[in-house]
């Protein structure tokens, strides 16, 4: 920031630095550029007369000097030194010479590329320091950041607070388009309230515009409260982990840690493991298997009209933006008798919607504690029902007709489930649920009680699930981070067939299809292998070729068959925005990619709608697309 001459009224010097011009003002204070005695150009920050005048203001303030001088120099501004001068309290520190980043987005435009991307870490880094002197910035913006000569660094915490209630003085501090929705209802700040700060901060810097635009403070406020954010222009793999820190539920963003491992991650080694929170923000691990195989029973009749048709790879119906800003998972099942979708959203969230229109279908289903990566849906002899797990280690049960859940949530697992299928062992309705304890579980949908013992194998995280039928014998197809197939029994947990190093990298999704008379497997490949794979499902043996075309990981897979008996698998490209469908007898794909989602696609699922089969896909733009699957079946391109 450049400095204006001292105008009359300002001081010449405070304590032993003599000021040289006025860098800013703010609420609270005013800003100078000084100078220390030995030369060195400082920033000297000072409180307005009148909190100054208040004792416990300025008791405040030498407090919030002394705390903000833990913080560790990281891309921050380091304090020097703090005190009174004739009884008003100032604070220096570190000058750092450079424009704003608010005046050099306005100047120049926003940011783009690996400068985004330096300007993310960087100043993410910077909250990290201050987060672990048990601090809260409370006031980080545009202008809070100065695009220094070393890079970007994170200036002002003249009104930082200890996380400690009792440092805490009354009043809202803070830029309205910045503040979080719960400071505005009243709650104290936190580390959380600062990551919604930095979400909307690199909003604008990426974009020019605000998250939450208005010309007056009350539009503002309000589009904070009741709005979603404004992402058009922010790049794709920024958009989801903008979108999670600027949940209106503080609980359900991540951490400033969680948000470095995410922006750093495909600098790391191939492979490297991370914390599940973390491979979610910026993989999304989508636990297709979970929703693949959606039963007969589920033919969805309605959203054609008798002798109608819509063109293969064309919507159905337009996509409405839903109550989940996140769609994680996608399930289909029905309703007193008209066609839902389930899905689970990263705020913790199972919600069901009018597959024909759009339109929510009850209250949204409350009871996990963080994102819900995978649900899949069954019918009971008491209605239909969907399973769920979770971040929080639980698979949950849920009667889709009253909306309430069904039996307390299964707990054993060690770790996040990452994926939850459904399937018969017997007679007795059982979900299967994969988890990032290495273990593979079954449990009993009438009772709640595990079903056995859990099945182990896998060296790495268990992230994909999938139940089918190999002769008379129920199994699981189980995929792991360490790139490996398993098929197990799904009464005993024995593995059926050898461990098969299946992908270069982690197996991200699976699911159980027919070929024929022949059962098979199909999985999805991650990080360092795009592809979709093939197996037969009583012998592990690979089938044809990989399936090659995504250009990113495929998070998402479907089987189903056309009419005639064509067996496909449908599957969706996390960051390359594609679905595409792949004929399973030939490996070859059918038609071209289709297009329309605009950012990460996480889960698909296929069905039924009025004896046409569709496929419907959910990502992070919050909205749900049903994709029609009907001949004429063009021929493969793109």
């Amino acid at each position: 920031m450049e400095p204006r001459p001292l105008a009359e009224g300002d001081p010449r010097r405070i304590s032993g630095y003599p000021l040289t011009g006025v860098l800013g003002a703010g609420g609270q204070g005013v800003v100078y550029l000084g100078r220390t005695p030995h030369g060195q150009p400082v920033a000297v920050k000072t409180l307005h007369a009148r909190p100054a005048g208040d004792a416990g203001a300025r008791e405040r303030f030498l407090r919030e000097a002394a705390i903000a001088a833990r913080v560790a120099a990281f891309c921050t501004a380091r304090v020097l030194d703090a005190g009174l001068d004739d009884g008003r309290p100032y604070l220096v520190s570190e000058y750092v010479p450079g424009p704003s980043l608010e005046a050099l987005v306005a100047r120049d435009g926003p940011r783009a590329g690996g400068g985004l991307d330096r300007l993310a870490i960087t100043t993410l880094t910077a909250l990290q320091a201050i987060h672990r002197a048990g601090v809260v910035h409370r006031d980080l913006k545009p202008s809070n950041v100065i695009m220094g000569p070393e890079g970007p660094v994170v200036i002002d915490f003249g009104i930082a607070r200890l996380l400690d209630q009792s440092t805490t003085g009354p009043g809202l501090v803070g830029t309205p388009a910045y503040l979080a929705p719960e400071l505005l209802n009243g709650a104290p700040a936190d580390a959380a309230s600062d990551v919604f700060a930095w979400a909307a901060t690199l909003v604008y810097a990426a974009t020019g515009h605000r998250a939450f635009p208005g010309a007056v403070t009350a539009v503002v406020l309000n589009a904070i409260m009741t709005r979603e954010p404004d992402l058009a222009g922010v790049p794709g793999h920024l958009r989801p982990l903008l979108a999670a820190c600027l949940a209106k539920d503080p609980a359900s963003r991540p951490a400033v840690a969680d948000l470095l491992t995410a922006l750093t991650q495909e600098r790391s080694l191939p492979g490297r493991p991370v914390d599940l929170r973390r491979r979610r923000l910026v993989r999304a691990l989508a636990a297709g298997a979970a929703v693949a195989a959606i039963p007969a029973m589920y033919g969805l009749a309605g959203l054609f009209s008798p002798g109608g048709g819509v063109p293969f790879g064309s919507l159905v119906r337009e996509p409405v933006a839903g109550r989940q800003q996140w769609v994680l998972s996608v399930a289909l099942s029905r309703l007193n008798g008209r066609p839902v979708v389930v899905s689970g959203g990263h705020d913790g969230t199972v919600a069901v919607t009018d597959l024909a229109t759009g339109a929510p279908v009850g209250a949204l289903l409350r009871g996990h504690r963080g994102p819900v990566w995978s649900v899949a849906t069954d019918l009971l002899p008491g209605g239909p029902v969907a399973a769920s797990g979770g971040l929080d280690g639980t698979v949950r049960l849920w009667d889709l007709t009253t909306g309430t859940p069904l039996l307390e949530p299964f707990t054993g697992h060690g770790g996040s489930v990452e994926s939850v299928a459904t399937g018969r062992l017997g007679d007795r309705p059982v979900a299967v649920s994969g988890s990032l304890d290495r273990t593979v579980r079954v449990w009993d949908l009438t009772t709640g009680a595990p079903a056995g013992e859990p099945a182990e194998g896998h060296a790495g995280w268990v992230l994909a699930v999938a139940v089918g039928q190999a002769g008379d014998r129920p199994v699981v197809v189980s995929g792991g981070h360490d790139g490996t197939v398993l098929i197990s029994d799904l009464a005993t947990g024995a593995r059926v067939a050898g461990r098969v190093r299946a992908h270069r990298g982690p197996v991200e999704s699976a699911a159980v299809g027919r070929i024929g008379d022949r059962p098979v497997a199909i999985s999805g490949g991650g990080d360092g292998d795009h592809t979709v794979r093939v197996w037969d499902l009583a012998s592990a043996a690979p089938i044809g070729e990989p399936l090659t075309g995504h250009r990113s990981w495929a998070l998402g897979l479907a089987a189903g068959e056309l009419p005639g008996g064509r067996a496909v698998v449908v599957s969706g490209g996390y960051r390359d925005e594609t679905v595409r469908v792949w004929d399973l007898a030939t490996g070859t794909p059918i038609g071209g990619p289709f297009l329309g989602h605009r950012g990460l696609i996480e889960s698909v699922a296929v069905g039924l709608l009025d004896d046409r089969p569709v496929a419907v896909s959910g990502g992070d733009d919050g909205r749900v697309r049903v994709w029609s699957l009907q001949a004429p079946y063009p021929p493969a391109s793109g």
